[in-house]
């Protein structure tokens, strides 16, 4: 009977330790556009060509992209820190030699963002999207 009870107890945790536990610290792309919305800025989807070199794969990820007050913003969303960190290191060897526009680069957790704002970087826009970073940092 003992054996029984053993074995069950340990059958019963070996299942619940293969369990696939939420990983609270990902963030979702519904997240981050909530995040966006509580700043009051607004998003608008947009397709971009896959040449765009804000568009292309970094990681194997593709950006979802969107118009944030004329200029473009893209956001990838990697299942882990460390795979957006890759994605980071992909973009600087993919654009080593390019010249390129002016563009902010906004990292928290699992969320690499870019903000191509070409000539002038509007602060305010600059400060808002600070802001949804630091959001996701705090939790």
């Amino acid at each position: 009977m003992r054996k029984a009870a053993l074995f069950f107890v340990t059958i019963v945790l070996f299942l619940t330790s293969c369990q696939k536990i939420s990983d609270a610290s990902v963030i979702t792309l519904k997240q981050v556009l909530t995040s966006f919305e509580e700043q009051q800025l607004s998003l608008k989807e947009i397709e971009v060509s896959k040449d765009n070199i804000f568009g292309m794969k970094l990681n194997g990820v593709r950006p979802y992209s969107y118009e944030l007050e004329g200029k473009s913003l893209f956001v990838y969303i990697y299942k882990s820190t460390k795979e957006r960190e890759q994605g980071l290191e992909d973009f600087r060897h993919k654009t080593a030699n390019a010249n390129i526009v002016s563009f902010s680069n906004y990292e928290v957790k699992n969320v690499l963002i870019f903000y191509v704002y070409e000539k002038d970087l509007d602060f305010e826009v600059d400060n808002k999207i600070q802001n949804v970073v630091s959001k996701f940092n705090e939790s």
